[in-house]
Order: structure tokens, then C-alpha cells, then sequence
């Protein structure tokens, strides 16, 4: 069957064949495009969509933490105000001579203790030298808590929010909380109001954000909304203070999976009120730990690929309109090729002459087939032998030009390059031949090493090294750019990057290989990263050092001035305003030295800085991130303290960001002399065949390089990712940190 049909086609005329021909092609390609494009269309509507509903999420989600923050802290000023106030109050009335002093300062105490802040939160007093007066607990009052950091900063600062760590009599462990300082001086109180991070919601004025989440639309109707663990909306266009449980004609299965992954994407099928029919929605959803809220955007599915329907229309009447133009194109098209091909047999019957034997055997019978038959009549009476022969000495002598060009330019080529060139035997790597550059960079003449082996000029400064590399070099076939030690013939150590390949030449197989001197290179390079780090560290310094205590005491200004203005006045609201910006601006002041220069890397040495790292590694992202190390850890070269830490900082952002690691663990050690810094972490890992050297892994390599040693790399798939680095060193400090 499929013989006959290829029979039938072949008998038909030209113009047949091509309106089949033209209607099955364009009909194949019309399809093709047509899915394509839809597949591509879809893809990127889904894709931009969801981009969309991620970044709104995320953006609410950031909102309502803001919201939080800023609620627990103005909630705990007002509470710390507020007794600051009252301890006024007892003083005034201990110099009026109505109480002693001490009566004053124990009707203050009764007071604030009787204070509570949400569920467990409550009023403390210490004073500058951190030393407890008033407390909930009596087993903590006159104790001495200097030996905690934050209560050496608070005995500075006086004033001031704060959040630290805390662990009360009789509790299992620390719990995260929030304070608020008000010094009065009279009395060297320092009054805290302090409340745990767990009770914050309590505190939080969902009108604060409201209309902003509500603001978010998607295509024509879509929306965002926040829900809390046990289904009861806090906003919502139409349903906010409605539990979703208690709307009968509502689904819940969809909020049963958002309950259980907290964080994701789900489908599922809505009916807004007022709405006569559900449609399928797609969500994008993310949990808020301290609320326990689900914030969630979302858009309808049939707005969403409303544009596909547009590009369906389109291709139909793309179809129709080729099947309409189609007939009467194929019939011009035949024409004008039949009409040629008829003449040109005409002329070549004419031509032809004489009995010849080689003929084309006619595949149809159309025209081509007819122009097959008169074709051979006409090239029989060619010499074919003649014509073979003159175009073989033809392409024999533009073989021969060719490589008598090649060997000349290659010839050239090999003495001009300012790259050293050596031409060696690949059994047992003598040399043939090197060019002059060569000898400029070895100090070797080519007299002096011709015949001679690698090993026997004593080439290579780490002879494992050089066996290494032509090892590659003879399993691979070739070596791109690889940095080794190597002497020169009066003995120096140089750096040399050394390109090879095996080709073919003079009929056998040799090594052609480039050396360049790349000493001073790496000698600037250290230099200009020196450099760079140490006016980064200069700034970062700088700004710790002068900016953020000249707005400190700034700060300290408009809070005394804040106090002498009126309350509740015009005034009193701009001074708090820009006690607020001044604050805000040491933070950001702070952040800004801390990225330059980490300033514990600085004042008291790398593993301080280290320890900073992974507290605030796990206090971003959640994931667990420890520093493993016997002891404090000092390096007498500052520049190699700084690179080991930014190359841990690089390793450790690279586990976050790209390896999707659960735990990273930073260890520091010593061994012989050398420090040994290990990052790792149990992510996915990546395999050889599927490394790529990006920016964040050069960048690493190449503060390791400046710093005379190597970074290695080990990774794996399913078995996460090891960057190590070593370099010399001592250590100093206590034991079993």
C-alpha cells in the first residue's frame, strides 16, 4: 500500500504535487507553531503570575512583621514612659518630705510589680552597673547580671528598645523577647519593660496594614488575603472576622493543606459571595511564625489565560485564510516552474547527439522525470574520465598550496608568539622544539633542552603537581589555563599558566603546549584586594566608630529635649518623629559597618566574627548554623583573617541561597601549624557534570589565591557541599570553645 501511494504521487503533475506538497507542510508547521506557542504563552502567564503572587506574599508578609516590631515597641515605650513618670512622682513626694527616700523607692517598686506586660511580660530595674534592684522574682533581685552582653549595653545605652534572649527562674529554656529602657537618673534606675516575642499578636492593630493588603489586586478579581491556623479570616474583601469551618457552602479541604505545608502554592475551586458559580483559583501562601497567620495572594485561572483564547483565534483564522489563498498560489507556482523546465527539454533534444551508454533512469513521469531522460542524453557526450582527472590535479594542487600556507604560518606564528611554546613527544614528553619567548620565561635555551625531558630540567617547582597535570593532560587530550609553581634555570620560583594540546604533527602524535609568566600578575592582584578590603575596613570602621555614636548622642539630645517639651503637643509628636528617623539611622549606620568591616574581626579576632556569622545566619533565614572550633583562633597576618572570613561568608551564603541546606556547620581547626577552615552543609550538592565556576566560587578562589594558598571544592548530589581552605598560622585563647 505505501508503495502505490508513492507511485501515485509520483505520476501526478507538478502542480498537484506542490498544493499537497505546500498544504501538508504548512498544516504540520501551522500545529507545530501552534502548540508551541501555546505551551510558551502558558508557561510564561503561569510563571509571571505566580511571580507575582510570590512577590505580594513576600511584601505582606514583610508588612505585617513590620507592623509587629513596631507595635511591641511603641506598646513598650509608652509602659516604660509611663513608670518613669511614676518613679518622678515618688521622688517628688520623697523631697517634699512626705516619704524618706527608701519609703519613695519601695511604694514604686509595689507599683511596677504589680505591673504585667500581655501574659507574662513584666517591669524590671537595674542599675548603670547591671547590677538587678527590682524584679518579679526575688531570687534575681541585688544579683549582679553584668556577665550577660545585652546587659552590658543596656547599662550603657539606658535608653533605648532592644532584643535579646532570656531565661527566667523556673523556665525550661530562653525565650526571645523585646525591651524597652526610660532612665531615671536621680535614682541610677534603669526601668525595663519587657515582653516575650511569642505574645506579640496580642499587641498587633491589624488597621495598621489593612488597606494596604486589601489594595492588592490580580488580573480582574483577584486578591490577597490572611487567614489565621484555625480558620478564622483577619482580612479579607468580603469574609474578614468569618471562620472558614462555619461557611457551610465554603470548601476547607484546600485550608486543611495550607494548615499542614504553612508555606507553597495550592489549586483549588472559590465562590466569592455574591458570585453565582466557584472558579478554580490559584494561591501562592506563606506563614508568619510569630502570629501563626497564612498571608496569601491570589488570582482566577480564567483570567490568567484569558490571552490564551486570543492566540486560539488568531491560528484558526491564520488556517483559514492560508486555505483560501493556498489553490490559487500552488497553480501560479506550477506554471512558472513547468513552463521553464518544457523549454529547457525542448533545447536539450535538440543538443543531443550520437548513441551514448550511461543513462538516468526516470524516476516519474511528470516533467522532471521527461527532463531525467533528455538530461542523459545530453551528458553522455561528455569525457567524464577527462573531466575526473583535471579536477583531482586541480584539487591536488590546492592541497598542497593549502599546506605549504598552513606550515609557513604556523612557522610564523610559533616564533612570534609572546607566549612561551614547546613542542614535546607525548610518550615521554622531550622536548622537539621551543620558540624564543620560551626561552625569555625558563631561561632555558633550546639547545640546552632538546631532547631533555620536563623531569630532567627540573621544570615543575611541586614535581606531584606536574605529574598531576600530564596525567589530565593525557586523559583529556588537552589542559585550558592551569596555574603551577615553576623554576627557571637560575632557580626562582615563577607562576606560569600552561595551555596544552595533543595534535598531529610531522605524522605523529605531540604536545603543544604555552607557558605565560603570570608572577606579577598575582602579586598586583593581592595588592589591589589588599588595598580594597583595607579602605572597606577603614570606612566600616569609621562609621562604627564616629557616625554611629555622634547620632547616638544625638538621639540622646532629642530624648532630653523630648521630656522638656510639653506633652501631647505639636512639638512633642515632631521630636518623636525624629527621635524615631535618628534611630532608624544607626541602625541602618550600623548594618552599613558591619557589611564593610566585621567589626569583631577587627577588635577581637575571627572567631568572634565567625560566631556573628552563623547567630545571624540562623537569625535570618531559620537555619541552623554552627561554628565548630577548640579554641580562639588568631592569625598574626590581618588580610588572611579577613579572607577566611568573607570566603565563610560566600560558602555560607551560597548554602542559603543556592543549596537549599537544612544545617551548615562552620569548623575551624588546627593541624600542623595551619589553620583549616570547613563549611558545610547537607543540601543538594551539584556533580561534576553539572558544576558551573559562577561569580560567588571565582570570587572565593581568588581571595584564597591572595592569600598564598587554595580552595577546594567537594560536592555531590544528595550529599551536600564542602568548601575548605587552609593557611599558616598560631592559636591563643581559651580552651574547648
Amino acid at each position: 500500500m505505501p508503495h502505490a501511494l508513492s507511485r501515485w504521487f509520483a505520476d501526478r503533475p507538478i502542480r498537484q504535487k506542490l498544493f499537497l506538497v505546500y498544504a501538508g507542510a504548512f498544516s504540520l508547521l501551522l500545529a507545530a507553531g501552534g502548540a508551541l506557542t501555546y505551551s510558551l504563552v502558558r508557561t510564561s502567564l503561569e510563571e509571571s503570575i505566580e511571580s507575582e503572587l510570590q512577590d505580594s506574599t513576600s511584601a505582606i508578609l514583610n508588612l505585617v512583621k513590620t507592623s509587629v516590631r513596631g507595635s511591641i515597641r511603641n506598646y513598650l515605650r509608652a509602659v516604660a514612659d509611663r513608670n518613669l513618670e511614676l518613679a518622678g512622682h515618688f521622688h517628688d513626694r520623697y523631697h517634699s518630705g512626705e516619704l524618706t527616700e527608701e519609703q519613695a523607692q519601695q511604694a514604686a517598686a509595689a507599683v511596677m510589680l504589680a505591673q504585667r506586660i500581655g501574659r507574662t511580660g513584666y517591669l524590671c530595674v537595674l542599675d548603670s552597673a547591671g547590677r538587678m534592684l527590682i524584679h518579679p522574682s526575688p531570687g534575681v533581685v541585688f544579683r549582679d547580671l553584668s556577665e550577660y552582653a545585652f546587659v552590658r549595653e543596656l547599662s550603657t545605652r539606658r535608653d533605648g528598645y532592644m532584643e535579646y534572649e532570656w531565661q527566667n527562674p523556673g523556665e525550661p529554656g530562653p525565650r526571645p523577647k523585646a525591651m524597652y529602657m526610660a532612665y531615671f537618673e536621680p535614682w541610677d534606675w534603669i526601668i525595663l519593660a519587657a515582653a516575650y516575642r511569642d505574645e506579640f499578636p496580642e499587641l498587633l492593630q491589624v488597621e495598621d496594614f489593612r488597606d494596604a493588603v486589601l489594595s492588592l489586586k490580580f488580573g480582574q478579581s483577584g486578591y490577597s488575603y490572611v487567614v489565621d491556623l484555625e480558620g478564622t479570616v483577619v482580612l479579607h474583601p468580603s469574609l474578614q472576622g468569618e471562620n472558614i469551618f462555619d461557611q457551610q457552602d465554603l470548601p476547607t479541604a484546600f485550608f486543611d493543606e495550607m494548615r499542614r505545608d504553612r508555606s507553597g502554592r495550592v489549586l483549588y475551586s472559590w465562590r466569592n459571595p455574591g458570585e453565582p458559580a466557584s472558579r478554580k483559583k490559584l494561591v501562592i501562601y506563606d506563614t508568619i511564625p510569630e502570629t501563626g497567620w497564612i498571608v496569601a495572594s491570589s488570582g482566577y485561572l480564567e483570567e490568567i489565560y484569558a490571552p490564551l483564547r486570543t492566540v486560539r483565534t488568531l491560528f484558526l483564522v491564520a488556517a483559514l485564510g492560508f486555505t483560501v489563498l493556498l489553490l490559487p498560489l500552488t497553480l501560479r507556482l506550477s506554471a512558472s516552474i513547468a513552463s521553464p523546465l518544457r523549454e529547457l527539454m525542448t533545447q536539450l533534444n535538440r543538443g543531443a547527439s550520437g548513441d551514448f551508454s550511461l543513462r538516468m533512469r526516470p524516476r516519474s513521469r511528470d516533467e522532471v522525470g521527461q527532463l531525467a531522460a533528455y538530461f542523459n542524453s545530453f551528458m553522455e557526450r561528455l569525457d567524464a574520465y577527462g573531466r575526473s582527472l583535471r579536477e583531482e590535479i586541480a584539487e591536488r594542487r590546492q592541497a598542497e598550496e593549502a599546506l605549504r600556507r598552513s606550515e609557513e604560518m604556523f612557522s610564523k606564528a610559533f616564533r612570534s608568539s609572546p607566549d612561551g611554546i614547546a613542542i614535546l613527544t607525548l610518550e615521554d614528553r622531550r622536548f622537539l622544539d621551543v620558540n624564543g619567548a620560551f626561552v625569555r620565561v625558563t631561561e632555558h635555551g633550546a639547545q640546552e633542552v632538546a631532547g631533555r625531558t620536563l623531569e630532567e630540567i627540573g621544570f615543575f617547582a611541586e614535581p606531584a603537581e606536574g605529574e598531576q597535570l600530564l596525567g589530565e593532560l593525557e586523559r583529556q587530550g588537552h589542559l585550558r589555563g592551569q596555574e603551577v609553581a615553576f623554576f627557571t634555570r637560575s632557580g626562582e620560583r615563577r607562576l606560569g599558566l600552561i595551555s596544552a594540546e595533543v595534535i598531529e604533527i610531522w605524522d605523529q602524535p605531540r604536545v603543544l603546549a604555552t607557558v605565560q609568566d603570570v608572577t606579577e600578575w598575582r602579586r598586583l592582584e593581592r595588592e589591589v584586594i589588599e588595598t580594597g578590603d583595607r579602605e572597606r575596613t577603614k570606612v566600616g570602621q569609621q562609621l562604627h566608630d564616629d557616625l554611629a555614636p555622634h547620632l547616638i548622642g544625638i538621639n540622646a539630645l532629642a530624648m532630653v529635649l523630648a521630656r522638656k517639651l510639653p506633652p501631647g503637643g505639636e512639638e512633642a509628636a515632631f521630636s518623636a518623629e525624629i527621635q524615631e528617623l535618628i534611630g532608624e539611622a544607626i541602625r541602618k549606620t550600623r548594618s552599613l559597618a558591619r557589611g564593610l568591616c566585621p567589626l569583631h574581626l577587627i577588635d577581637r579576632g575571627l572567631t568572634l566574627a565567625l560566631e556573628e556569622l552563623a547567630a545571624n545566619t540562623e537569625a535570618l533565614h531559620g537555619i541552623p548554623c554552627e561554628l565548630m572550633t577548640p579554641e580562639e583562633v588568631l592569625l598574626a597576618d590581618p588580610s588572611a583573617a579577613t579572607q577566611l572570613y568573607y570566603i565563610a561568608a560566600e560558602a555560607v551564603h551560597n548554602a542559603v541561597k543556592h543549596a537549599e541546606a537544612s544545617r551548615i556547620t562552620i569548623d575551624v581547626t588546627e593541624d600542623d601549624g595551619r589553620i583549616h577552615l570547613r563549611v558545610r552543609d547537607d543540601g543538594k550538592g551539584v556533580g561534576d557534570e553539572d558544576r558551573t565556576d559562577g561569580m560567588g566560587l571565582r570570587i572565593m578562589e581568588y581571595r584564597a589565591r591572595t592569600i598564598g594558598t587554595a580552595l577546594t571544592f567537594h560536592s555531590r548530589p544528595g550529599q551536600g557541599t564542602e568548601v575548605s581552605v587552609a593557611v599558616p598560622g598560631h592559636t591563643a585563647g581559651e580552651e574547648g570553645r
